[in-house]
């Protein structure tokens, strides 16, 4: 899973989806304060533009992690 490292969870949870029989799966909780102050600590985000962004379509936020993940030298 790629992370931006921007926010760190509060705790986890198991989710149940439908039926499917995969069963269970662990997700990360987040505070609501946390997540309300990432556009003001990342104004290089355009927001407007990532809340648009539909199911299916890559999120430019993708792109970010990318290069984060990838060691300069």
């Amino acid at each position: 899973m790629r992370q931006l490292g921007w926010i760190t969870s509060v705790s986890y949870g198991r989710v149940h989806f439908g039926t499917s029989k995969a069963g269970a799966v662990t997700v990360p909780r987040f505070s609501t304060g946390d997540v309300d102050a990432l556009p003001e600590q990342h104004p290089e985000v355009d927001w407007a533009h990532l809340r648009s962004i539909g199911k299916g379509q890559r999120s430019p936020l993708a792109a970010l992690a990318t290069a984060q993940e990838t060691p300069t030298t």
